[in-house]
C-alpha cells in the first residue's frame, strides 16, 4: 500500500546488532557464511567498518528520506521494503552479492536504474547507512535471533495504532525471487510460515485479503493477528537455512525446530548482542515511536 493512500510514515524503533560496515563482496561473502563475532572483529581492524551498532531512528528516516526522494529513483523501495528485502536475501539458501541485491533497492521492478547522489560524501553516507542496516539484520537473526523484529510502518486509525505490512512483505517477496529454486523445497515443507508474507506481499494475496481481513467488522483485529506471525516466521525460516549452512559441529538435531525466546538480562547487565551497553540502553531500550 503506497504512502499516498494515506498510510503514515511512522517507523517502529530500530533493532540491535554489532557491526556497521562499508564491506566489498570478498568481505560480505566471508561475513555471511561465518556469521561470527570473529569475522566482524577483522572488519573493523581492517578499517571497513565506521562505527558499531545499529541504525538510530534518526538514520532510519535518513535512509527513507533518500529513497523517497527524487534521488532514489521512482521505483526504489522504501527503508520498510528494504527491509523485508534483505530479511529474505540474508535467510536464504545461497548468498547473495550486494553488487547483486543493492541494484533492486534502487530499482525494485526491473533492477536497472541507478540512484542519483549529489556528491560523493552523500553516496558514501547512503551506501554506509544500507550497509550497515545489512549488518544489523545479519548478526541478530544468526546470533540474537530472540530480539529480531522487523521494520513495519504503522498509521492511526479509529483511534488505534495499526502496523502497515505491505511494504516489508513484498520487500520479502521479492528476496525470494533472486533465487526461487533456492527457496521452493522450504516453501513447499513449511507454507505456514510464508502465509502471511504472501498475503501481504503478492497481488494473489491481496484479494485473499479481502475475503480473510477486511470482509469482517473486525478486520484490524483478524489483520494484527496475521501480522504477528510474521517476525516469528522470519526467525524460523532463517533458523532453517542457518542449521543447513553451519558446519556440522554448529548443527542442531531438529532444523525445523521453532526458536524460543531466552531469559532476558537485568537491565543493567551488558546487553548479549555484544554493543557494550547496558541492556536497558539497547535492546531492553523503551520502545518509543516517533
Amino acid at each position: 500500500m503506497s504512502r499516498e493512500a494515506g498510510w503514515a510514515p511512522k517507523l517502529l524503533p530500530s533493532r540491535g546488532g554489532l557491526v556497521a560496515g562499508r564491506a566489498s563482496d570478498q568481505h560480505f561473502d566471508h561475513w555471511a557464511m561465518a556469521g561470527s563475532a570473529e569475522s566482524f572483529s577483522l572488519l573493523l581492524k581492517a578499517g571497513l567498518c565506521d562505527r558499531m551498532g545499529p541504525l538510530t531512528n534518526q538514520e532510519i528516516e535518513e535512509l527513507d528520506g533518500f529513497l523517497l526522494s527524487d534521488g532514489g529513483r521512482e521505483n526504489a523501495m522504501d527503508v520498510s521494503g528494504v527491509d523485508g528485502f534483505l530479511c529474505a536475501v540474508l535467510s536464504g539458501p545461497n548468498v547473495i552479492m550486494p553488487s547483486e541485491w543493492m541494484r533492486w533497492v534502487w530499482d525494485s521492478a526491473e533492477g536497472k536504474q541507478s540512484p542519483e547522489f549529489t556528491s560523493e560524501k552523500q553516496a558514501q553516507r547512503i551506501l554506509d547507512l544500507l550497509m550497515r542496516h545489512a549488518n544489523d539484520i545479519a548478526v541478530t537473526l544468526t546470533q540474537f535471533p530472540q530480539y529480531y523484529e522487523p521494520l513495519f510502518l504503522e498509521r492511526d486509525h479509529k483511534g488505534r495504532t495499526v502496523s502497515i505490512v505491505d511494504e516489508w512483505c513484498c520487500g520479502y517477496v521479492k528476496g525470494i525471487a533472486l533465487d526461487p529454486p533456492g527457496w521452493q523445497p522450504l516453501i513447499e515443507a513449511h507454507p505456514d510460515w510464508f502465509e502471511a508474507i504472501h498475503l501481504y506481499g503478492t497481488e494473489s494475496g491481496w484479494d485473499r485479503l479481502k475475503k480473510l481481513v477486511e470482509a469482517y467488522q473486525d478486520a484490524d483485529t483478524r489483520h494484527q493477528a496475521f501480522v504477528e506471525l510474521i517476525a516469528p516466521a522470519a526467525r524460523n525460516i532463517h533458523a532453517y537455512w542457518l542449521a543447513l549452512r553451519a558446519p556440522a559441529r554448529d548443527t542442531i538435531a531438529d532444523t525445523r525446530r521453532p526458536i524460543h525466546k531466552m531469559p532476558v538480562p537485568g537491565r543493567n547487565d551488558p546487553c548479549p548482542c555484544g554493543s557494550g551497553k547496558k541492556f536497558k540502553h539497547c535492546h531492553g531500550a523503551p520502545k518509543l515511536l516517533h
